[in-house]
């Protein structure tokens, strides 16, 4: 017991260093936009400061996996965000009926952003898809930007690789290089798997 103690407070440990590292990272970017934004457009920059401050309160519960409509909510929150930034460019598809699966925190807008921040072309509407494949319990989002250069992970995927794996013995998978589409194998997801 004691030893099934320690290895789930490592692992509540590791969980929330992660976490922390992508909310930190999100709220970075965040300021540094709308610093910026603050001497282009005033009025816009109120309004994306209100949309973080909504984000940031419906992204803190504490918990690591979320339903999937509340993490929808958060990306829609998010890409109203950068739809300031961006003039109402990027166009997200979801899917319906929207499944009632539990997802961790933070894995579809992850990647979201990282459709945004890679694959926005200057003067083109970015459309970002998400569907729900129920035979393999997997997520798989797609977009018309740019195509990928290297199927490498940054920071923000490797951690999302870390938390999958954590979470619900999962993964995540570049699919499609030309047309970039990601897809998460949710595989069985328990915040408590450890204990």
């Amino acid at each position: 017991n004691e030893k099934k103690d320690i290895n789930f407070q490592y692992f509540q440990i590791k969980l929330h260093s992660l976490e922390t590292k992508l909310n930190s990272r999100f709220l970075f970017n965040a300021l540094t936009f709308i610093a910026e934004l603050i001497h282009q457009d005033p009025n816009k920059a109120e309004t994306a400061i209100l949309k973080v401050s909504t984000f940031l309160r419906n992204t803190m519960d504490e918990k690591a996996l979320i339903p999937l409509s509340d993490e929808l909510r958060n990306v829609r929150d998010y890409v109203e965000l950068e739809n300031i930034r961006f003039s109402g460019k990027i166009h997200m598809q979801i899917d319906d009926p929207i499944p009632k699966i539990k997802v961790p925190k933070f894995s579809v807008q992850l990647l979201v952003e990282n459709a945004i921040k890679h694959g926005f072309i200057d003067k083109k509407i970015l459309e970002i898809s998400l569907s729900y494949d129920p035979s393999q319990n997997r997520l798989i989002l797609k977009n018309n930007g740019k195509a990928m250069k290297s199927a490498k992970f940054g920071t923000g995927l490797t951690n999302l690789a870390q938390r999958l794996k954590l979470l619900c013995k999962g993964k995540i998978e570049i699919t499609n290089k030309v047309t970039p589409t990601f897809t998460i194998y949710l595989g069985d997801c328990h915040e408590n798997t450890h204990r």
